[in-house]
């Protein structure tokens, strides 16, 4: 069948190309082999042949969907949240920390289902780890380096990093067997209902805690009526042009990304009309965009030999959290630091709790067996995200929390260590061997 082959259409000394083609089963034959199939195979059969061609390739694409990814973000996703907020009258911080965040962190849910059911491997849960330390240090570190120095209220901060911390503990301690049993996964789902209904009385309770609070995080501006970065309409899409006086550089940056704009104007309504329809079309551009992030990533890494794991801790983390780059810094830019580092942090904790227990929860309700996780090196990396979030949340306390370059940098700069380490023990544990799919005499010969 067209998306549908085994082991027995491969018969030894006959080399057949089958296009768009995905395994089915082949769990005897990879026993039997001893070795672990490429994610790649799981993806549609494009590009499989290692050549340049295939590099270069699958990196324009990359690229070119991160600049959809930031569009989306941008013009849609962002506006339409906050005329959501606006409507439920909602605090900046409790707003990044909950709808902002499980909106940003749907590509993180998109690649863990696929990692979960699909590839059946490591790279969704490599993905959400690798993206948990990306949110935290480089979304510091942008807001910091590349933005005026905010003041930010220490409660939300706080209380945001004691629920990442908390949702660290929690997956450490799944991690720790390497088997997700579905009261795992269940209790999961059970701490982010207490997470977003702690949110839901926040208020009260810092009246309770404190005596002052921040009043003025309060969403009180309208978005439709605000005459500095107003919302953009159908036409502001598709019509709108660089100024005459504009460089070359300018006119071409248009040129690149107006297929993308007019594609998005004429698929996603204005924030100006329906928001909440927008929002959530915005949302599953962003889970489709996420796929092909993750099929073209996987089709650059296979090439340049990179495990999979590595890839999702790396290459992949990074492009599925171009959304809450975007957001944040652009509602950092505002002046709402507090919702960006919230949206930041409130992320991982999405992440954590929903993106990966809900994936785990209904594969071991729908095939009745318990969830393995085969990478050893993930349990010490996932401890490692207690060290991230620490030097957070220490940075901030020694700047009295104000989010400038010195936190930026610093943030950046264990970022890097982060990743120096990581990989490192992905190489030095991660003892599995891949199958050569392009082996005429191996696997498929």
């Amino acid at each position: 069948m067209f998306f549908d082959w085994s082991s027995t259409d491969f018969k030894p000394n006959e080399w057949k190309y089958y296009p768009l083609a995905y395994r089915h089963d082949m769990s005897y034959d990879i026993d039997a082999l001893n070795c672990t199939l490429p994610a790649i195979v799981e993806f549609p059969n494009l590009m499989r042949q290692k050549s340049w061609i295939a590099i270069v390739v699958s990196s324009l694409v990359s690229m070119y969907l991160f600049v959809i990814l930031a569009i989306v973000c941008d013009d849609y996703l962002v506006p339409a949240m906050e005329r959501l907020c606006y409507t439920l009258r909602m605090t900046y911080d409790v707003a990044g920390a909950t709808f902002l965040a499980a909106s940003t962190s749907a590509p993180e849910l998109f690649v863990n289902f696929v990692g979960t059911f699909v590839t059946k491997g490591d790279i969704g849960l490599g993905t959400i780890v690798g993206s948990s330390v990306f949110n935290v240090l480089v979304i510091a570190g942008v807001c910091g380096i590349f933005t005026q120095p905010t003041k930010l209220d220490w409660w939300p901060v706080t209380r945001d990093t004691a629920w990442y911390l908390i949702a660290i503990a929690s997956l450490t301690y799944v991690l720790y067997d390497s088997l997700v049993t579905w009261y795992e996964a269940f209790a999961f789902l059970l701490l982010y209902i207490a997470y977003v209904i702690q949110l839901s009385f926040d208020r009260r309770i810092q009246n309770l805690v404190r005596h002052d609070h921040a009043e003025s995080e309060l969403l009180d501006e309208d978005p439709m009526t605000r005459e500095e970065e107003r919302l953009k309409g159908f036409r502001d899409h598709v019509c709108a042009k660089p100024q005459t006086e504009s460089n070359f550089c300018q006119w071409t940056w248009w040129a690149v990304k107006y297929p993308a704009e007019l594609m998005l104007a004429c698929t996603v309504p204005s924030v100006r009309s329906i928001f909440f329809l927008s929002m959530i079309l915005a949302v599953l551009w962003i889970s489709l965009i996420s796929y092909l992030l993750a099929w073209f990533l996987t089709i650059l890494g296979y090439n340049l030999k990179i495990p999979d794991a590595i890839m999702g801790l790396t290459v992949l983390a990074a492009g599925t959290s171009v959304p809450e780059v975007a957001s944040s810094y652009i509602v950092s830019k505002k002046g709402y630091g507090s919702m960006a580092i919230c949206n930041a942090i409130g992320s991982n904790t999405f992440d954590i709790f929903v993106c990966l227990g809900l994936p785990w929860l209904l594969k071991i309700l729908i095939y009745q067996q318990k969830v393995e996780i085969d990478s050893t090196a993930l349990t010490i990396t996932t401890a490692m995200l207690v060290i991230t979030a620490t030097v957070l949340y220490l940075g901030l306390l020694a700047s009295r929390f104000v989010m400038g370059k010195i936190v930026g940098y610093l943030s950046i700069i264990f970022y890097v260590l982060f990743l120096i380490i990581a990989c490192t023990l992905e190489i030095l544990l991660n003892k599995e061997n891949m199958c050569d799919i392009e082996d005429p005499s191996g696997f498929f010969g």
